[in-house]
Formats: structure tokens, C-alpha cells, sequence
């Protein structure tokens, strides 16, 4: 069974830059367009975070931050110039950190949960970045952890998840991490070699994406998922950002929706005995919403096919494979 976190205030919530920010809310309003029509699902409503919960996560003085620039009249950014802020926008934070809190309470009876509106991975403890005000699927990681479950998150998006790994890398969770890089690539991170350190030494994985890869490159990466069985978690994280789209607005790499589709179908495979919560994450392009819906689809384990497949260099596809291997024999 397969629960979709939803309220309709999602469709007018988007913390990204002036410049896109139609562009993100539009993907949100006609993903459930879309889902609607082709899965089946039940609807849960979120309930709304408090800043309790908020505290739990984020340093007392980041939350005050966004408690005062609330109540500013105009836009403005809470980092650097990508995270906008704006009027009212602390009862759009707590109304997403609330779906993850909602998603944790209904996993008990629904085995895949998925969040549209959600996967807000680079925001660190203290300051947002890249988009994200805070830091909802560390919330989730965390708080599952607290009540003795066993969590693995795979993160698939064109941008490394800097701030979940910096929330967890000394946390006994398994995090997979699979992202465009040249070493520049916004937001820059995501060594190979940054493995994890206490409680987390071994089980923190980084694979690297060369720019412009596709979906055969991307199926070579999906590999690192046989590791997931091994762990057995109780419970998976999925950030599946759609923003690794061919006809993305900030293009990084060249997949179609089969990759989203085939990510699904391998997570449905090694989740036999874990529920899964989902994350939508980033995307910016005209098909952000069927790739949604594909990874959806995949989850419940249907095929899609609705683009051309797209190819890669061979270099690229050798980079990728040597990569996998040289991560699968560290696997401890």
C-alpha cells in the first residue's frame, strides 16, 4: 500500500530562488495531477510541526532567524541568495517538517510513504543552503534512530546531500549518496573517501556521477544498492530528486524518467522487510512531475517507459563501474 503526505498549501510552497521558484511549485501541482490519474493511493494529511520539533534539528538561534524574517514584509535569502525567505513562511517550514512527522506515525500501518514536498538535504544545523530552510529527512533519520529502528537513506539527486551527511556521519545509519560531481559542482562535496567516523565508520557511501551522464551510467550506480539487503534495515530513507533530468532547468545530468522508474523498482526489491519513506527533492523541469510519478510507479512495481533511453561515453560508464566495485569491497 502506498500513502501520499498531502495538503493543497503544497502547491504554493517553493523556498528556492525568485527565479524558479514558479518552476518548483508548478512540479508539485501537477505531480498530483499525475499521480492521481496513474497510482493508487491513499492520501494522508500532515499534521503541523511545532518548534519544538523544529529545535530538535536546527540550533536555537537559526530558528529564531526564520521566526523573525517571517515577519518582514518583503523576500529575501536566509543564506548566500538561494534560499528565499518570505512573509508567513514559518508556518510553511512547520507544515513540512510536520509531513515527515506525519509520514513516521502512519508508517506503522502503511508499508510506502512519500512525501512530495520534501527532501530538503543541504540544510545544516545552523543556516540553510541550496534551497532548504531545514533539514527534514535528518529529522526523520533521527528520530527513527531514537526509537530503536535501523534506517539505511539513499539520496539520488544531482546535488550531493552536504547537510544530511554532515548530520549523520557519525550516526550507525546507512547512507548512500548518489550525485553529479566534478569536484565544483554545486554544492562541491561528497568525497569518495569520506566513509563515516564512530558509530558510522564504514557506512557512509559517495558515488560520484560524471556530468552529463545517462541512464546507463545511472543504472551502473544503482549496484550500490546491494549493500542495503545486508544492513537489514527496519526502515528506508529515499530522497529521489528528479532534478538528474535530461531537460532539468539546472542541468547536470542527461536521464530520462526510466532512470526514476528503475530506482523505484530496485528499492521495491530491497525493501521486502523495511517500510519506506520518500522524498520528492529537487526538480526543476517540464518533466519533473512524470518522473515522480515513475519512481512511484517503479515502487509499486510497474514498469515505465515513456522517453528514449539516453547513453553515455565509455569512459563514463567505466569511471562509475570501477567506482561501484571499488565501494562494494569496503563494504563492512
Amino acid at each position: 500500500m502506498l500513502g501520499i503526505v498531502w495538503d493543497d498549501k503544497f502547491k504554493e510552497i517553493a523556498f528556492s530562488h525568485p527565479m524558479i521558484k514558479d518552476i518548483a511549485k508548478e512540479r508539485i501541482r501537477r505531480f498530483i495531477e499525475i499521480a492521481r490519474q496513474k497510482l493508487n493511493f491513499i492520501e494522508i494529511k500532515p499534521e503541523k510541526a511545532t518548534i519544538d520539533d523544529l529545535l530538535k534539528i536546527h540550533d536555537e538561534s537559526y530558528v529564531k532567524k526564520i521566526e523573525e524574517v517571517s515577519k518582514l514584509p518583503y523576500i529575501g535569502f536566509l543564506d548566500g541568495g538561494d534560499t528565499i525567505h518570505y512573509p508567513g513562511m514559518i508556518d510553511d517550514v512547520l507544515l513540512v517538517l510536520g509531513a515527515s512527522i506525519t509520514a513516521i506515525k502512519y508508517s506503522r500501518f502503511i508499508e510506502k510513504i512519500y512525501i512530495p514536498l520534501g527532501g530538503f538535504h543541504h540544510a545544516l544545523r545552523q543556516r540553510a543552503m541550496g534551497f532548504c530552510p531545514i533539514n527534514d529527512v535528518a529529522f526523520t533519520a533521527l528520530a527513527l534512530l531514537e526509537k530503536g529502528e535501523r534506517v539505511a537513506i539513499i539520496d539520488v539527486d544531482a546535488h550531493h546531500g552536504n547537510g544530511l551527511q554532515e548530520y549523520l556521519y557519525d550516526k550507525s545509519i546507512l547512507k548512500i549518496n548518489i550525485f553529479a560531481y566534478d569536484g565544483k559542482f554545486f554544492p562541491g562535496t561528497g568525497k569518495i573517501e569520506e566513509r563515516g567516523i564512530g558509530d558510522g565508520k564504514g557506512l557512509n557511501y559517495n558515488v560520484q556521477l560524471p556530468l552529463y551522464s545517462g541512464d546507463d551510467v545511472f543504472e551502473e550506480a544503482l549496484r550500490i544498492l546491494e549493500i542495503v539487503p545486508d544492513f537489514n534495515p527496519t526502515y528506508i530513507l529515499i530522497v529521489g530528486g528528479v532534478d538528474g533530468h535530461k531537460d532539468d532547468g539546472l542541468k547536470s545530468l542527461n536521464l530520462s524518467c526510466n532512470s526514476y522508474n528503475l530506482l523505484g523498482l530496485k528499492v521495491r526489491r530491497i525493501s521486502l522487510n523495511s517500510k519506506v519513506i520518500g522524498y520528492g527533492g529537487g526538480g526543476y523541469g517540464k518533466m519533473s512531475s512524470e518522473c515522480m510519478v515513475s519512481f512511484l510507479l517503479g515502487l509499486e512495481g510497474k514498469r515505465e517507459e515513456i522517453e528514449a533511453k539516453t547513453f553515455s561515453e565509455k569512459e563514463k560508464i567505466e569511471k562509475v563501474k570501477n567506482e561501484i566495485n571499488l565501494l562494494l569491497q569496503g563494504f563492512s
